[in-house]
């Protein structure tokens, strides 16, 4: 997926924040800051090409990654909470527990879901470290000189 935007800010020489307009495939996967309303997304990426403030860029993020974030991001809660409530309803059914099963069950699959997300937000600085999903600067259009913001 390729896009283009301005360079906001350098955060440090290989990182910077990059403006640009939401994609209508962009979804919510953690890596951008925005409000529901705004069309503008602010988002890290790999800045080892040496762009500037101002500079607007093309960023590159490989197909394959975008869909290893979604998967960690959306699917992992949603089987910690499926596995969790099929697992327990099968455990309590088969010792014969009669009452409240399937409360029981939603209530330990909301909890699994919980911890997924847990999980998931404690690694998330290993995640940013590894770069493997963050976007990555392919080229500089134009310089900052030559646009005003």
């Amino acid at each position: 997926m390729e896009q283009q935007g301005y360079i906001i800010e350098i955060l440090d020489k290989n990182t910077a924040k990059l403006k640009m307009q939401r994609h209508s495939a962009c979804a919510a996967c953690g890596k951008c800051v925005t409000s529901s309303e705004s069309k503008d997304i602010v988002v890290e990426v790999d800045n080892n090409i040496g762009a500037k403030v101002g500079d607007r860029v093309k960023v590159n993020m490989d197909g394959v990654n975008v869909l290893k974030a979604a998967f960690l991001v959306y699917l992992t809660p949603l089987a910690g909470l499926l596995i969790g409530t099929i697992a327990t309803y099968f455990i309590l059914n088969s010792i014969s527990m009669t009452s409240s099963i399937e409360v029981i069950s939603f209530i330990v699959g909301i909890t699994t879901m919980m911890i997924a997300f847990f999980i998931l937000k404690k690694r998330d600085k290993k995640f940013r470290e590894s770069r493997e999903y963050i976007p990555i600067i392919t080229d500089i259009v134009s310089s900052g000189k030559d646009i005003s913001l």
